[in-house]
C-alpha cells in the first residue's frame, strides 16, 4: 500500500501544477473576454378604440378592440454580445439580437434570426467601427429626446414607423466621448451591380446614409441628424419609408422633472402624386413634426409621462394630433409595470393610427386607447 503511495507522489506533483496553470489560463482568458446574454419581454392588455375590420365580402366592421399586446412599452429582444481585450486599449466587440412580440413568440422584423441587430466591430480611442447589421439612426438616437422614450405612442406614431427602421449592409463609426460632444455616421449599401443608391432587383430598398451630432450633459442634451433611405431604384419616392429625415431636438432635467422638445422633417420628392386626390393623404411628399413633453420622477420608483405631438403635411392635407399621459412604475432595477392613455385627433384628410404599427384607420377619424403591462429585462 505505501509503495503504491509512494509510486503515485512524482505524478501527482505534475498533475497539480498543469491544474494551477489551467485555472491560471481560464481565469486570464475569462478577464480578456466577455459574453452577455440579454433581453427583455414585454407584454400587457391593450385597447383601442374605433378599429376597422375588412371582411371578405368587402364589408367593414368598425368597434372598440381588445387585445393581449407585446411591444407597446418596448420592444421585446432576445441577444447576445461580447467583448474581447486586444490589448493597447483597443477591444473587438460583437452584437446579435432579435426582436419578437411576446404576444405570440413571432419574430419581429422579417424571417432572420437576428433581425435587429448582427454586427462585429472595433472600439478603441478612435472611437468605434461596426459592421454587419444593425437599428438605423433614428432608432437609435431618437428615443432619447422622445419624451415616451418611443412607446407605440411616440414620435413613430404619425411618421407612421419611419423612425423605427433596421437596416443590413450597414458600416458605422462613432467618435469617443469628447467632452458629452459625439458624432454616429452611417451607411447602409444598396448593394446593386453599378450603383452606390440603388437596390438590387427584387429588393425594395436601396441604399441608407446618416449622420446624428449629439451633446450630453449630466442635466441636459442636444441632437441634430440627418439620414435618409432610399427604394430600390435609388429615388425618395415614400414619404413613410423611402424619405429623407433632418431632426433636431433635445431634453432637459430640473430636478425632478425631465422636459422634451423636438422637431423633424421628412420628404419624398420622387414621390408619385401625379394620380393622388387633391389633398388625400397620397398627395402628400413632405410633413413636419413637432413635439413637447415631460417626465416627472415623483419617487425613485414612480415616474409620470405627458407629451403632445403635431404633424403638419404639405399640398393642403392637413394636419394630425396625437396626446398621450402615462405612467412607470419600477418593481425593482429589472422589473417595471406601465400604463399608458392617448388619443389621436385625425385632420379630416389624414388616417394616423393611434399606435405606431397598427393597421390603416380611417380618413378623418379619431381614436384612442389604453394599454398597461409589465416589462422585464435581463
Amino acid at each position: 500500500m505505501r509503495k503504491s503511495v509512494l509510486k503515485a507522489l512524482p505524478l501527482a506533483k505534475p498533475l497539480a501544477v498543469a491544474a494551477a496553470l489551467a485555472c491560471a489560463l481560464v481565469g486570464q482568458a475569462q478577464a480578456q473576454t466577455n459574453v452577455t446574454i440579454y433581453g427583455r419581454v414585454d407584454a400587457g392588455i391593450n385597447y383601442q378604440s374605433n378599429q376597422v375590420n375588412k371582411n371578405a365580402d368587402g364589408s367593414i366592421t368598425r368597434g372598440g378592440q381588445w387585445g393581449i399586446g407585446g411591444n407597446e412599452w418596448g420592444t421585446s429582444m432576445f441577444g447576445i454580445k461580447g467583448t474581447e481585450d486586444l490589448g493597447g486599449g483597443l477591444k473587438a466587440l460583437f452584437t446579435l439580437e432579435n426582436g419578437f412580440d411576446a404576444s405570440n413568440g413571432q419574430v419581429n422584423g422579417g424571417s432572420g434570426l437576428w433581425t435587429r441587430r448582427s454586427f462585429v466591430g472595433l472600439n478603441g480611442s478612435l472611437g468605434t467601427v461596426k459592421i454587419g447589421r444593425d437599428l438605423a439612426l433614428p432608432s437609435d438616437r431618437v428615443w432619447s429626446i422622445d419624451p415616451t422614450g418611443q412607446q407605440n405612442m411616440s414620435t413613430s406614431t404619425l411618421f407612421k414607423g419611419r423612425n423605427w427602421p433596421q437596416t443590413s449592409n450597414q458600416i458605422q463609426y462613432i467618435t469617443p466621448d469628447m467632452g458629452g460632444l459625439y458624432v454616429h455616421v452611417m451607411y447602409g449599401a444598396g448593394e446593386a451591380a453599378g450603383s452606390f443608391t440603388r437596390g438590387p432587383t427584387g429588393s425594395n430598398i436601396g441604399n441608407s446614409t446618416g449622420i446624428a451630432v449629439g451633446f450630453v450633459q449630466p442635466t441636459y442634451e442636444l441632437l441634430a441628424m440627418y439620414d435618409t433611405a432610399r427604394s430600390q431604384s435609388g429615388e425618395y419616392n415614400d414619404l413613410f419609408s423611402r424619405s429623407k429625415e433632418i431632426t433636431v431636438g433635445g431634453n432637459v432635467t430640473f430636478g425632478p422633472a425631465k422636459l422634451f422638445a423636438g422637431w423633424q422633417n421628412i420628404s419624398a420628392p420622387a414621390q408619385d402624386t401625379s394620380t393622388a386626390v387633391a389633398g388625400s393623404m397620397a398627395s402628400a411628399n413632405k410633413a413636419n413634426q413637432f413635439w413637447l413633453g415631460a417626465n416627472y420622477q415623483v419617487t425613485p420608483a414612480l415616474t409620470l409621462i405627458g407629451a403632445a405631438y403635431h404633424v403638419k403635411l404639405n399640398h393642403d392635407v392637413g394636419s394630425a394630433n396625437l396626446f398621450m399621459v402615462g405612467t412607470n412604475y419600477s418593481l425593482s432595477k429589472r422589473t417595471l409595470l406601465y400604463a399608458s392613455v392617448g388619443t389621436i385627433r385625425n385632420g379630416s384628410n389624414t388616417d394616423f393610427q393611434v399606435q405606431t404599427g397598427s393597421s390603416d384607420g380611417l380618413v378623418g377619424q379619431n381614436q384612442s386607447t389604453f394599454y398597461t403591462g409589465i416589462s422585464h429585462s435581463f
